[in-house]
């Protein structure tokens, strides 16, 4: 397909998801992850700015013990369009996504990692209007094919996802692999059907860390051509999270080389499937 043009998504369509329950100490950090500074700026700032032109309504999901240092800061940012969600227990991304559910009210649900704080606006915003436009698919993913994956998309002759190998569980034998860019853009009744039924079916979860790990329910989500829409990225930097302090020193990088550039939201993509 073409690429696609640039524009504006209708933000009140969407609903932003942050799972967030994550806490720092890979990063000697003594507070909730999100808060960790870049620049000067916590990583849900930078989170924040990115996400604008989606951010009709943004659920931020933390563990328990996070509230009371994050909401104030989070609820400062975005006022009456914010909402957090608790994750009483960590037992995996698609968990976290399925606490937001009661607040969720928007055709279109829009899902990034609490630390992928190097994706660009554009590219979230391109991402986006790829969805609102290439017909009514459930899912629109970005990935990017890289070296040493930490996510490898399986997919068939046809192009469509079959599997979601992972690193972290061992299952990635290939030297490059499709690596996603922690960014997911559902249709939010189908995330919701989906994340609900394989909770019920026991599906879904890790067999090194019986996490209810979203990724694996991605193949879930085409039943038939146009379900899926892949968004393909060029630039890695903008796959980098933040878990140890050399990760966020690269990030750092990343985002001053992003501000020294006259193209500071510019990325260069195509929609592929």
């Amino acid at each position: 397909m073409d690429d696609i043009e640039e524009g504006t998504p209708n933000r009140s369509l969407w609903t932003v998801i942050i799972p967030a329950a994550g806490v720092g100490s890979r990063l000697g950090f003594d507070k909730p992850k999100i808060l960790y500074p870049l620049l000067g700026r916590p990583i849900l700032d930078w989170l924040l700015d990115a996400l604008e032109d989606v951010s009709h309504k943004v659920i931020l999901v933390l563990a328990p013990h996070a509230q009371a240092e994050v909401e104030p800061v989070f609820t400062a940012r975005v006022g009456d369009r914010g909402q957090v969600a608790i994750q009483k227990t960590p037992m995996g991304m698609a968990d976290a996504v399925a606490q937001a559910e009661p607040w969720v009210h928007t055709p279109h649900s829009l899902v990034i990692w609490g630390d992928q704080a190097s994706l660009r606006r554009q590219t979230i915003r391109r991402c986006a209007l790829a969805h609102e436009r290439t017909g009514h698919p459930r899912l629109t993913v970005a990935t990017i094919l890289r070296k040493n994956p930490y996510i490898h998309f399986l997919r068939d002759a046809n192009g469509k996802i079959v599997r979601v190998l992972q690193a972290r569980e061992g299952e990635i034998k290939e030297p490059v692999g499709e690596n996603d860019c922690g960014l997911f853009l559902f249709d939010s009744q189908t995330l919701f059907a989906t994340l609900n039924r394989c909770k019920d079916q026991r599906s879904a979860y890790g067999a090194q860390t019986s996490e209810f790990n979203l990724l694996q329910t991605l193949p879930l989500f085409e039943d038939k051509t146009g379900d899926v829409v892949t968004v393909r990225i060029t630039d890695e930097r903008e796959t980098l999270g933040v878990n140890t302090p050399q990760e966020a020193r690269m990030v750092e990088a990343t985002l001053k080389s992003y501000q020294s550039q006259p193209d500071y939201f510019f990325s260069k993509f195509k929609v592929v499937s």
